[in-house]
């Protein structure tokens, strides 16, 4: 399945009514078919439907169909380890772009990691003791770490921070189509991430900089929930850790066969498309490069958080993104900061 991730997105905020519309009808097509072979017993299009809170029992079911098998939606699926590495090393596969016009391989040159001790701090000052974890600090977070790697003028922090946001469903749309208001914010942040990246000294790719912002802030928000406060000092390297056992950044590494390709008793022609379900392994290309920049934003955020609280209890139920099969991180954490008697603020000195 794929939501021709090369033209609707990039034009969705500069087109006339008509093709709104169209575009948006498309998606709903798009979508009402993974629905559709959902509801005959495809364990694939069941994923990415995206509304099982546990997406267990499905990928066993996809494991259990065989090594590679041909999917209702398209895609050729694997859950077999052997397979899954073996086509993600193949020669003749590549994955598939993240964003429209996307042509180069995206940047595997680990981004510069800034000191973000300031930042956490300014962060969880702004949000007192009562937050969304994912809104007020996660997100932020990520985007002013990224602007800092990139070395992003200051005084564009804020548009580079909208445009990550409106970009903020990228990875998840190469397999599931989003809604329309959130496809037709995609082309314009696109031009404002480019401009922006274009005129900054040895950034990378925008591919690079959405996939980092949005794995960045996952890996963030579940490295806090999955760790206890009080934290003993230096243990937020092993949280970070934990989370990334817990959870990869993303669960499905979507395909194209660029050449022919007999694999597992199956042939599969050039253009057709793959998907890998991930439990472990190596990471997509696309996350290569913001990988030590990532722990550096759950290492800092949790460090800082142990500074000031003994506890951080939830005020509501936690939300899931929806249409996210991808990459299932949150959308809201409401929680509330017990606070240690007498600490000090962590931007204080």
């Amino acid at each position: 399945m794929s939501t021709d991730p090369t033209a609707p997105a990039d034009r969705a905020g500069r087109v006339g009514p008509a093709e709104l519309a169209e575009l948006g009808e498309r998606l709903q097509r798009a979508y009402g078919t993974l629905w559709l072979h959902r509801l005959k017993g495809d364990p694939y299009a069941a994923l990415l439907c995206d509304v099982d809170e546990d997406p267990g029992p499905l990928r066993e079911r996809v494991r259990a169909a065989g090594p590679l098998w041909r999917s209702g939606p398209g895609p050729w699926v694997t859950a077999d380890p052997a397979v899954g590495a073996a086509l993600l090393a193949h020669p003749g596969t590549g994955h598939e772009p993240l964003l429209p016009g996307e042509a180069a391989p995206p940047s595997t040159t680990p981004l510069p990691v800034p000191d973000l001790a300031p930042l956490c701090a300014r962060l969880l000052d702004a949000a007192g003791a009562e937050f969304d974890l994912v809104a007020d600090l996660a997100e932020p977070l990520a985007a002013g770490a990224l602007a800092r790697a990139c070395a992003v003028p200051e005084a564009e922090h804020g548009r580079f921070a909208e445009a990550l946001a409106d970009c903020g469903t990228a990875l998840d749309a190469v397999v599931c189509p989003q809604r329309l208001a959130t496809a037709r914010r995609t082309g314009p942040a696109l031009d404002v991430l480019r401009s922006l990246l274009g005129a900054a000294r040895g950034a990378p790719d925008p591919a690079t900089v959405v996939a980092g912002a949005r794995t960045g802030a996952d890996l963030v928000a579940r490295t806090v929930l999955g760790a206890r406060l009080p934290l003993p000092g230096g243990r937020a390297a092993a949280a970070v850790d934990r989370a990334l056992d817990t959870e990869p950044p993303v669960r499905i590494a979507p395909l194209l066969a660029h050449t022919d390709i007999e694999l597992a008793g199956a042939r599969i022609a050039a253009g057709e498309r793959l998907a890998v379900l991930l439990d472990d392994g190596p990471e997509p290309p696309v996350l290569r490069a913001t990988a030590p920049l990532r722990r550096a934003m759950a290492e800092s955020l949790l460090a800082a958080l142990a500074d000031r609280y003994t506890a951080l209890s939830p005020t509501a139920p936690a939300v899931r993104r929806p249409r996210a099969p991808l990459t299932r991180g949150p959308a809201r954490v409401p929680l509330r900061a017990t606070a240690a008697p007498g600490a000090r603020r962590t931007g204080e000195r």
